[in-house]
């Protein structure tokens, strides 16, 4: 097996040419240099050990910053709080414009707000999901973060308005009830759904096709059986991807959030829970109609 990959080791006053300059290496650049095959050679024990790990295994042996569990707590900790305090103001925003009349009249007059908060939360997703400044960077990640709250909790607003408080609430209970068995399987359980991303891809796909096409055949006809599909198809591949993403947080998996990834960590949880809230609450109104 091929040992770890390392730098050229650097020695003071050595010449290096570097394009049409030749530089003198000095102290700092030494130390520099042995700290990068230091990182180097974490980071790649790091991917033997998870090389190594089973598919049973306990979750127990965690590897990288997560062997410090003061670390690994600290980082849960702080996920947790943040999306707390999202779905409480979420659960306000909804709250003000199912109960506020004037706020319920003005969401139903400027209805073509919902497109606007589309934008800005498809926009603040992939932000944090694809540029690690964006979502490293303070304070820009948290502005990013709380535009990101914003916007999705006027889509959540806009699509509960339509229903009967009761089911509102039925969902909203049914969603805490899904949220929380899933929480505690995925950091409990033997199985590692990080080690198949193969077919969480492939379940992944397969559900997106299949609520586009039953969006499409939903334009031009209404088919209750469809939109109950639609609805269950929603709740599972959430479900699944909220399993995912507890375990990449809570570590000791074969993929895990890095310690200082906060803001992507929460975002992930959150869009989970709000998306998966609004799946039950479409399947608790069609089940109400009947």
């Amino acid at each position: 097996m091929p040992g770890p990959p390392q730098l050229p080791p650097l020695f003071k006053g050595q010449q290096i040419k570097t394009g049409p300059y030749t530089v003198t290496v000095t102290d700092e650049m030494v130390t520099q240099r042995e700290r990068e095959n230091q990182e180097l050679y974490r980071a790649w024990l790091e991917q033997q050990q998870r090389r190594v790990m089973g598919p049973d295994g306990d979750g127990s042996d965690y590897i990288g910053d997560f062997k410090e569990e003061g670390v690994r707590r600290s980082f849960v900790r702080k996920v947790f709080l943040i999306l707390t305090l999202q779905l409480l103001f979420t659960a306000s925003v909804i709250a003000v414009f199912l109960f506020v009349d004037a706020a319920k009249k003005f969401m139903i007059l400027h209805w073509y707000l919902w497109i606007i908060a589309f934008v800005c939360f498809t926009i603040s997703y992939c932000a944090v999901s694809c540029s690690e400044s964006a979502r490293r960077k303070a304070p820009y990640n948290y502005i990013l973060l709380c535009k990101l709250t914003i916007a999705l909790s006027y889509l959540a607003a806009f699509t509960s308005v339509s229903y009967e408080v009761e089911i509102i609430l039925m969902a909203l209970g049914m969603s805490a009830v899904i949220t929380f068995v899933v929480g505690v399987l995925a950091t409990f359980s033997k199985f590692d759904l990080t080690m198949r991303t193969g077919l969480v891809m492939i379940v992944g796909l397969a559900s997106v096709l299949g609520i586009f096409v039953m969006m499409i055949i939903l334009i031009f006809t209404y088919i209750k059986v469809l939109h109950i599909v639609m609805s269950v198809i929603g709740m599972v591949f959430l479900s699944m991807y909220l399993y995912f993403d507890v375990q990449t947080i809570m570590g000791g998996r074969r993929i895990e959030i890095e310690p200082d990834e906060v803001v992507f960590a929460t975002v992930q949880i959150y869009v989970d829970i709000v998306m998966l809230y609004q799946y039950v609450l479409m399947f608790m109104g069609l089940m109400h109609d009947n």
